[in-house]
């Protein structure tokens, strides 16, 4: 579930979490009854419920987050070129946040060139890299 927050817009590690919870509790609720489940069991239902999430619930959670009209699937591509606010000023050794005119997202950033960019100031979005924004 960690790694989803870093993975904006793609909803696939949540699957994986949602079916390492599953396994356990199908485990724990062997022990409670006296017996066990094997490895491999553990691990088929692993992987069974994570191959149906990402089929079935994936489509459904993109459909329940709000994304702005016309950026499902693509969002974060969509920022590219638009221009954003610094609310936390970015320096060449740590990112700061922004957030673009056309949303209520904030997002880590850092600079293209390696400036220090005050707060306050407004930037056009270059580029996405993993997580966070490069702006100039």
């Amino acid at each position: 579930m960690v790694l989803e927050a870093f993975s904006p817009g793609l909803f696939i590690f949540v699957c994986f979490a949602l079916g390492a919870l599953l396994a356990g509790l199908s485990q724990q609720l062997a022990v409670m009854s006296a017996a066990s489940l094997s490895i491999q069991s553990q691990l088929g239902v692993f992987l069974g419920f994570s191959v149906v999430c990402l089929f079935f619930i994936k489509p459904i959670l993109q459909t329940i987050i709000k994304m702005p009209d016309g950026a499902a699937g693509h969002y974060p591509n969509n920022l590219i070129g638009k221009e954003a606010m610094v609310f936390k000023a970015i320096s060449h050794s740590e990112m700061g946040a922004v957030r673009p005119f056309d949303s209520d997202e904030t997002w880590l950033a850092k600079s293209a060139d390696g400036r220090d960019i005050g707060q306050g100031t407004t930037v056009t979005i270059k580029a996405i890299e993993s997580n966070h924004l490069i702006v100039n």
